[in-house]
């Protein structure tokens, strides 16, 4: 546990009444996840962002999601807005614990949340338009990174992001612009026990933006590509969504953004951790070396 990471938390926690005794680190990845067990309730803590306002866009979306619309979403917990403290915004949800004996969450339930989501009228939230590679172009902007990429391989990356980019622009979308999730992938996925039967909900709502659609359907090819899913897990979730991703023309432009996009996590984490430094010497390797078929490996999701 970072002691950082640990003194922003608990910083957070006296602005809003709460105890961090005991707190149990989750999950790490862009942001560290905490479980504070005296309330029932999650603590997301990232670095601070440019776009300060962020955070409460995200908050508003979700409070949106599940109160007027009912839709399957992790919820903030009510009452409190995220805070800014050390360096770090520290935002705090509603707790969802999963059960050994429960189900893995699949591509089917994927499908049929992002069918319902799209289906939505776009919010009246002030959102923000989606960029796309966001979070991988902060990341090669921040020194630190020369520690575990050489200077050619971070002007390479940040060649490649304006490539994919310009690319980006020349395509039609066939599903339209509207209320996007922006990192829909099967491990975003909890089952909301709270209520029986417990009901899949979609969580980590830190890129909702607006944007494409097909920008929410990539990560389920991305897993068959990269991940080892096979093809009923594509199938499947083409029979809940209702649209074959890959009979589009810019298929194989939102393939090498996903790629990109999955060197991020690995990035920001190399220098504490030698199995994201492996994951990021695979993943830049291939990409340099213009592999688009070999496998990587992923992350496991915690039962959070």
């Amino acid at each position: 546990m970072s002691l950082e990471v640990y003194a922003a938390l608990s910083a957070a926690c006296q602005v809003c009444g709460l105890d961090p005794a005991g707190a149990e680190l989750i999950h790490h990845s862009s942001n560290a996840v905490y479980v504070l067990p005296r309330h029932g309730v999650v603590a997301r803590v990232g670095a601070n962002e440019a776009d300060v306002d962020r955070p409460r866009r995200i908050y508003a979306v979700a409070e949106w999601l599940t109160a007027q619309h009912q839709f399957g979403a992790t919820a903030p917990l009510s009452g409190v807005e995220p805070v800014r403290v050390n360096g770090y915004t520290v935002g705090f949800w509603q707790y969802y614990r999963q059960v050994a004996d429960t189900p893995e969450l699949t591509s089917r339930e994927l499908g049929r949340l992002l069918r319902s989501l799209h289906d939505l009228p776009t919010p009246t939230i002030e959102l923000q338009q989606w960029t796309p590679l966001e979070s991988l172009h902060g990341a090669l902007l921040v020194d630190s990174t020369v520690s575990v990429i050489s200077e050619d391989e971070r002007a390479w990356l940040l060649s490649r992001i304006d490539q994919v980019r310009t690319q980006l622009t020349e395509l039609d979308w066939p599903l339209g612009v509207g209320l996007i999730h922006g990192d829909a992938w099967a491990g975003n996925l909890l089952w909301d026990n709270r209520i029986n039967p417990p009901r899949p909900i979609l969580g980590d709502w830190d890129w909702v933006s607006i944007g494409p659609r097909e920008v929410d359907l990539i990560p389920t090819w991305h897993a068959a590509v990269r991940y080892g899913r096979d093809e009923t897990w594509v199938r499947n979730f083409i029979e809940e969504y209702g649209y074959d991703l890959s009979q589009w023309s810019g298929y194989q432009v939102l393939l090498d953004m996903r790629d990109l996009v999955q060197v991020t996590g690995p990035l920001r984490r190399a220098t504490t951790s030698v199995e994201h430094a492996h994951r990021l010497r695979q993943r830049i390797d291939d990409l340099r070396a213009g592999n688009r078929q070999s496998s990587w490996s992923h992350y496991i999701p915690g039962r959070l």
